[in-house]
């Protein structure tokens, strides 16, 4: 055996794939940079050909020319077996193995280019054994001995590293919570005197991620560009070619991202020689996952109740792993579950804690050999996980079967770490913390820290009902707030319009809500009415338009974004305007290259009011309409 014994964890995952390694000269476990400066790479494929396979940005790169060979996510079509892709008909595993291998061979550069002498895989906790036999049959086409190849759980592998952070008494409870790019996995863990853990109960979605997040999104921006910009929509869906179609995508994908991070962000959609901008603000996203999210929650419940949790106080922590998981509005729903606990990378824990699982094994502990694999108990029997029968999600397909145990020889035998951790009683995974002290500096422990549930960080503070603009501002509702005092329907808001506004515009219709909840209406302009003179909008499918929201809070942001000049354009037209005392603004950019028409935004700090409207006819106009409703 080589003289470099080293050992590397794959997290083979929907969207990226994350790795760890034994560092040779530390000998700490740690993440290792897959592409560039990033932790992760891409999972994407690109099939030339079954004797030609490309990964991550190479695969992306050429999509471009041919879209038929690209598969963008090759998880999900693991339980299919088989599929067909640019012409051929491809068994699961081949793409699964051609990203493993470029991870180890990237890695073995680092260790002489040198084999590593233990591989460790992780899996969905809800995976079926036939998932899990495509895993295997992926990793035998690495050539390595199956004696090296060792598979463990996603939320079980999160559950060691995250254990090493903080050592837990005899009969205490931890949860998992893993929700990635195309899987949510959650487990609950009870600690034993040995310093092992018992899976108490799990379940899982296959379905449910990020993926589904991005989905939503895409359709948000349809009925967007649907409503503003018809043409470039049907381009998208018809003509584009799949650069632009990618750079929609990712834009998508990036604004989702950022709205972890800030009250709104801004979708581009480019093609056909037109630009489309779309801002997005995180209570609108919210509100799109919310279907999504109410599944997560479910999903949670059910599995706490499984491990006869009925209390927050019954677990010492609810740990979050997997990118999906830093949403903030992701947290704020668990936060009822128990407190939330964090590290600061969740793309890579999976991998860093499944080589810490492999260590007690690596320190002594006989490799089962795989001619004669150990019996799996009976489901929800010690550390087997309890399942209830497969039952419909909203995202289509069934909760899978319970897994068990993969199959002996084709594909080659391998240990599976929660039964081979097993203690003679057939109870236990282990975890053995004590052996694995030397390994306590994983990157990313000085992170650790602990999400209070009363923390508001991750929440927007609802401001008190704003004082109405003008005279005209009364409303012949008898009730304008609910009862939190957000702005709940839509003669709420309008009730807030002044009405010299209002009057001019008809057809009004829900058209999303701020960060805050409050509602936004989009009205159309009446075309005989005097202001229809402003806009240039003429389609009859596309009429012009305002938008209205109510909110304080982010008529303020939106007055920073104006006077910063946060919103202009460098190859349009841009105009800011203000009152005299600065507490009324507006933003005047154009012309759009498709329309030819001009965007106008104002903001009152005062009465919170703001209006939108991407219609108008030149800057001129826009100027004087806003001049014309004494709003400035």
């Amino acid at each position: 055996m080589s003289r470099n014994h080293w050992t590397i964890g794959i997290d083979f995952g929907t969207s990226n794939t994350a790795a760890a390694h034994t560092n040779p000269i530390k000998g700490t476990v740690e993440a290792v940079n897959l592409s560039h400066d990033r932790t992760t790479m891409s999972s994407s494929v690109y099939v030339e050909s079954p004797d030609q396979i490309d990964v991550g940005d190479v695969a992306i790169n050429k999509a471009e020319t041919n879209p038929a060979g690209f598969v963008p996510a090759p998880k999900r079509v693991i339980p299919q077996q088989m599929f067909q892709v640019n012409g051929y008909d491809v068994p699961s595993s081949m793409p699964v193995a051609a990203v493993l291998s470029s991870v180890v061979q990237r890695v073995a550069r680092e260790h002489g280019n040198e084999q590593p002498s233990e591989l460790v895989l992780t899996h969905p906790e809800a995976w079926s054994s036939n998932e899990i036999k495509v895993l295997l049959d992926a990793a035998a086409q690495l050539g390595l001995s199956a004696a090296t190849i060792t598979t463990i759980s996603e939320p079980q592998a999160a559950a060691h590293y995250y254990s090493q952070a903080k050592s837990l008494e005899p009969g205490q409870r931890i949860a998992v919570f893993d929700f990635g790019g195309g899987t949510l996995d959650i487990a609950v863990l009870q600690a034993n005197e040995d310093e092992t853990f018992d899976v108490i109960a799990a379940r899982g979605d296959n379905t449910l991620g990020g993926k589904n997040f991005d989905a939503l999104m895409r359709t948000w921006v349809d009925q967007q560009l649907e409503d503003r910009n018809p043409e470039l929509l049907d381009y998208f869906r018809t003509k584009a070619p799949l650069q632009e179609r990618h750079a929609l995508e990712d834009s998508i994908r990036r604004a989702k991202e950022l709205l972890s991070e800030a009250s709104y962000a801004t979708v581009v959609a480019s093609g056909r020689g037109g630009t489309e901008r779309f801002q997005i603000t995180r209570g609108e996203f919210e509100e799109l996952i919310a279907p999504a999210l109410d599944k997560a929650e479910e999903l949670t419940e059910v599995t706490l109740a499984d491990a006869g949790i009925h209390s927050p106080d019954d677990l010492v922590a609810l740990y979050l792993t997997g990118g999906s998981s830093r949403i903030p509005i992701v947290q704020e729903r668990l936060k009822k579950f128990g407190r939330l606990a964090t590290l600061d990378d969740p793309k890579t824990v999976v991998a860093q804690g499944a080589i810490s699982a492999l260590r007690p094994i690596v320190r002594g502990m006989t490799p089962q050999k795989m001619g004669a694999p150990e019996p799996a108990p009976a489901p929800g029997v010690g550390g087997t996980p309890a399942y209830l029968p497969p039952q419909a999600n909203p995202y289509g397909g069934q909760q899978p079967a319970p897994p068990v145990a993969p199959p002996t020889p084709t594909p080659p035998p391998h240990t599976d770490l929660a039964a081979k951790r097993k203690g003679p009683s057939g109870r236990t995974i282990g975890i053995m913390v004590a052996a694995v002290v030397a390994v306590v500096a994983i990157a990313g422990i000085s992170g650790y820290r602990y999400l209070l549930a009363s923390s508001d960080e991750t929440t927007q503070t609802t401001q008190a009902e704003p004082q109405t603009a003008g005279a005209d501002a009364t409303s012949e509702s008898t009730s304008t707030t609910a009862a939190d005092g957000k702005l709940d329907s839509q003669d709420a808001v309008l009730a807030k319009v002044p009405a010299n506004i209002k009057d001019g515009t008809e057809n009004c219709r829900v058209d999303g809500t701020t960060s805050s909840g409050n509602l936004r209406v989009r009205c159309e302009v009446k075309p005989l009415a005097e202001e229809s003179k402003y806009f240039g909008r003429t389609s009859e499918y596309d009429k012009p338009g305002l938008s209205f929201a109510i909110d304080p809070n982010e008529a303020r942001y939106e007055q920073h974004k104006i006077t910063e000049g946060l919103y202009d354009d460098r190859g349009q037209e841009n105009n800011t305007l203000g009152n005299a005392d600065n507490t009324a603004n507006a933003h005047i950019t154009g012309p759009t290259t498709v329309d030819n028409e001009f965007n106008g935004r104002y903001t009152n700090t005062e009465t919170g009011l703001m209006i939108t409207s991407y219609d108008f006819k030149d800057m001129a106009s826009a100027e004087e309409y806003f001049r014309s409703k004494a709003l400035l």
